[in-house]
């Protein structure tokens, strides 16, 4: 009875605040879980339950996943609003239910964020979990690396039946494996992306996390990730299960990698250019395995998915392309810049730096962003920062050095004036956003150069 008046006070409340014009993705969810606390048991029982959590990633790889299922035939649905919190995990649940709360769907595509992972592993049932990766995040939100870890870690052990994929190539992440009772997935990439790449000058594990001794590299994808080894106490990265051997191209939309699929070699298009989305592509392979999903339709995902809402995502100006791709911690800001500096052709670059609670409120961290060598490219023709704090960015980058470039900035968080400035320069440009900031202007740039309304 309290499992029907849980649903059905869910389903009210959405209608309700959908007549208002409003957002329906958390507070359904926070009144059906004050009827019956433990409604998530009943609803996910019958549902094969896929989660995906991890501090970058989680959404990209999501879309991976629901190509996936979507390209096998299978009925599934996925909390696509972003709502990753125990409220908005049920929300998704009850609207994808009958009201006695029984799962119209077979499989459930579950983003979690870390630190809620605890609270809904007490009550989901899940059959995968998708470890993306462990970076430092925000640290007013969630404190340092081990932190996540912990917290990811602990949510893990209630869930002792689920499979657990992990990037065997961050030696936090993969510790895991030596503490929970789970069967283990890895995943990684067997080579460096650049083989010039050194360690990074900040790594957020730079220490073996179980003697405390310095790690060795036999080679660095970026971060911290690679060939970790410890010569103390002998913990090194494993020979992952799903690995890309070699990578035969990067480009700015795509990349070719050739890809160890569990004893299987295939050469495999990523849809989407940039090296993260090459380990989200690998990572989503072991997941959709570990669910059952045949090699032919994993292969065809990852060749055909498209980007997240602001991951990767490009609009048509003109003749140009204006680029969006969300950055939140230092070291996929680090990427980012990475995969820009490999970019040939002219280019605008526009920063823009929030400081709200979704984005934290301590911005320190971008100086741990490594921009090193952007602003040596003399193709990088123009420079704008934005958002709230874009003063503060301005002074990161000037410290930086950028040459005999002007900082150009956009008060006011005016992103009419940034389309203006976008489709104005004759050129490809390049967006790159904090969280807050990009959930701001992308409606904006939507409604202005055309693509698709945020999920409900």
């Amino acid at each position: 009875m309290r499992v029907f008046l849980s649903c059905l006070v869910c389903r009210i409340v959405t209608f309700v605040l959908h007549k208002l014009g409003r957002g329906a993705t958390s507070m359904p969810g926070k009144v059906a879980l004050k009827v019956k606390r433990n409604v998530l048991k009943d609803l996910s029982k019958n549902t094969k339950v896929i989660v995906v959590t991890g501090t970058n990633g989680k959404t990209t790889s999501c879309r991976i996943l629901e190509e996936g299922l979507k390209k096998a035939g299978k009925s599934y649905f996925i909390n696509k609003s972003g709502a990753n919190l125990i409220t908005g995990v049920t929300a998704s649940f009850i609207m994808n239910s009958t009201v006695t709360g029984k799962c119209k769907k077979d499989y459930a595509i579950i983003e979690c964020d870390e630190n809620a992972f605890k609270e809904v592993s007490r009550y989901i049932h899940c059959d995968v979990i998708l470890v993306t990766n462990v970076f430092r995040d925000q640290l007013d939100r969630y404190g340092e690396v081990t932190h996540t870890l912990n917290a990811i870690k602990e949510s893990v052990k209630n869930l002792p039946n689920a499979i657990v994929c992990l990037d065997a190539d961050c030696s936090l992440t993969y510790s895991m494996s030596k503490e929970i009772p789970n069967k283990i997935i890895t995943f990684g990439v067997n080579v460096p992306f650049d083989k010039n790449a050194k360690a990074p000058e900040i790594s957020d594990a730079k220490y073996c996390i179980f003697c405390k001794h310095e790690y060795d590299y036999t080679y660095h994808t970026y971060g911290h990730l690679g060939g970790f080894v410890c010569n103390n106490c002998g913990y090194k990265r494993p020979q992952p299960d799903f690995a890309v051997e070699s990578v035969e191209e990067m480009k700015n939309d795509h990349s070719v990698v050739v890809a160890n699929l569990n004893g299987d070699r295939n050469i495999i298009k990523v849809n989407i250019g940039g090296a993260y989305n090459i380990y989200n592509a690998i990572g989503c392979a072991a997941a959709l395995t570990a669910l059952g999903i045949e090699q032919k339709n994993i292969i065809d995902a990852i060749e055909n998915f498209n980007g997240a809402f602001g991951r990767m995502e490009h609009f048509k100006a003109g003749n140009n392309t204006v680029n969006l791709i969300l950055v939140k911690n230092p070291a996929g800001f680090s990427q980012t810049m990475n995969f820009l500096k490999s970019i040939d052709d002219d280019f605008t670059l526009i920063l823009s730096l929030n400081d709200n609670a979704a984005d934290g409120r301590d911005i320190s961290w971008i100086w741990d962003v490594d921009f090193s060598g952007i602003f040596d490219k003399p193709n990088v023709k123009e420079l704008y920062v934005t958002g709230k704090r874009c003063y503060d960015m301005a002074v990161r980058v000037k410290y930086e050095g950028i040459g005999n470039r002007e900082i150009k900035i956009i008060e006011n968080e005016d992103y009419n004036k940034l389309v203006d400035v976008a489709t104005s320069q004759g050129r490809d440009v390049y967006i790159v956003p904090t969280y807050t900031s990009m959930m701001t202007m992308r409606p904006v740039i939507a409604k202005r150069l055309g693509g698709k309304d945020f999920w409900e």
